[in-house]
Parts: C-alpha cells; structure tokens; sequence
C-alpha cells in the first residue's frame, strides 16, 4: 500500500508544477493572439448572440486587432534587429575609428560626414532593411566585379543620410554621437567581471580589423 500511495501522489505533484510556470510566464504573441482574433469573429457570427454580449466582444475584437497590430511590428523590429545586429556593430567600430582619426588630423568636413555615419547606424528606422555604408564592394574592391549595387539603393542611403544630416543640424539627433556611443560602452564593460573586460576590448578590435581592415590610406 505505501508505494502505491508514493506512486500516484508523485505524477499528480510534478504536473502541477510543470503547468503552472507555463501559465503564469507566457506572454500573448502573434499566433495566440491570432487564434484569439479568430475565435471572437466565430462569437459575433452567431445570429443569437446577446445585445450586450454581441457589444463587449465588438470591444474586444478592436483591442485583439490593435494587439495584433503592435504584436507584429514588434516581431518584425526584433527580427530585424537580429539579422543586423553583427553588421551594425562592425560599421559602428569602424565609424568611431574615422571619428578618431578626423578629430586627430583636425578635418572638420571627414568629422561631420563620420557623424553623420554613426548616427545613421544608431538611428536607422527599425522597420526597414538595414542598407549597409560599407558593401562589400567598398570592403573589398577586387569584389566589386562581383556584386551589382543597385542604384535605388545607393539613393535610398544618401536620402537617409542627407535626413540624418539636416535632423543633426535642427538639433532632433546629437551633433557629437560618439559621446553617447562611449557612455554607452562604458557602463556595458562595468557590468563584466575585471578579468574579462581587457579580453573583450582586444577581441572585438581584432575581430573589425579582420572584417574591414585599416583605416589608413
């Protein structure tokens, strides 16, 4: 009798807690709220539904639209996010290390148009394709042959660059972008244990010298 008891209690116990973490964490995404959207137009195509019933599940319907609505953009702008994350961050490096560069030789006009750049990357509209500065035919000439850069999209970069310069101006975007960029880094590396801080910093130069190699001309 004592084990069968064990037996029976245990199951009954450990499916409890394995559901209720699953309820109280999940967080309505696209497809639940899909299936939610899809059941609610089911109610209000019934012919006998109630007046004040038939009002609510109107009301709900609109919000469960709105929802979906943001829902989606929202899994767009990750989705994006992700697909661009490594590129962005190697044309940021590079683009502060032109910043540095300009600031050295005192070029006021290669200062600018680097800003301009690291604002471009910071600042680019989250639900679009990232157009890369750098194509690979200006990481690498000897590619060029290879790779057909559309004129629409060389347009498309100096439209937006050409915004980023006049919202710079206007004073909506920071005319000294870098500055955030390093606060930025600074409080990322505090949040590293010390020992790793120096690794990181050597890995990620090592890493954009590989990928875009030298600055000097």
């Amino acid at each position: 009798m004592p084990p069968t008891r064990t037996q029976k209690t245990t199951p009954k116990v450990a499916t409890a807690v394995t559901k209720a973490p699953k309820a109280s964490g999940s967080t309505p995404g696209v497809s639940k709220l899909k299936a939610s959207l899809r059941q609610t137009q089911r109610l209000l195509a019934k012919d006998n539904l109630a007046a004040d019933v038939r009002v609510t599940t109107e009301r709900r319907l609109k919000a469960l639209e709105s929802e979906l609505a943001e829902a989606e953009l929202s899994k767009k702008e990750q989705t994006l996010s992700a697909r661009y994350h490594g590129v962005k961050f190697f044309e940021r490096q590079k683009v502060t290390r032109k910043i540095k560069k300009a600031k050295k030789n005192d070029d006021a006009e290669a200062l600018l148009d680097a800003r301009v750049d690291l604002n471009y990357i910071l600042h680019y509209p989250k639900l679009k394709k990232y157009i890369s500065l750098f194509p690979p035919e200006v990481r690498d000439p000897d590619s060029a042959s290879k790779s057909t850069t559309s004129s629409e999209t060389d347009a498309q970069r100096d439209e937006l660059r050409s915004s980023i310069r006049q919202r710079m101006l206007s004073g909506e975007l920071p005319t000294e972008p870098e500055v955030e960029v390093a606060s930025y880094s600074k409080e990322k590396r505090k949040e590293l244990p010390s020992g790793k801080k120096s690794a990181s910093v050597a890995r990620e130069e090592v890493e954009e010298d590989a990928f875009f190699g030298s600055d000097d001309e």
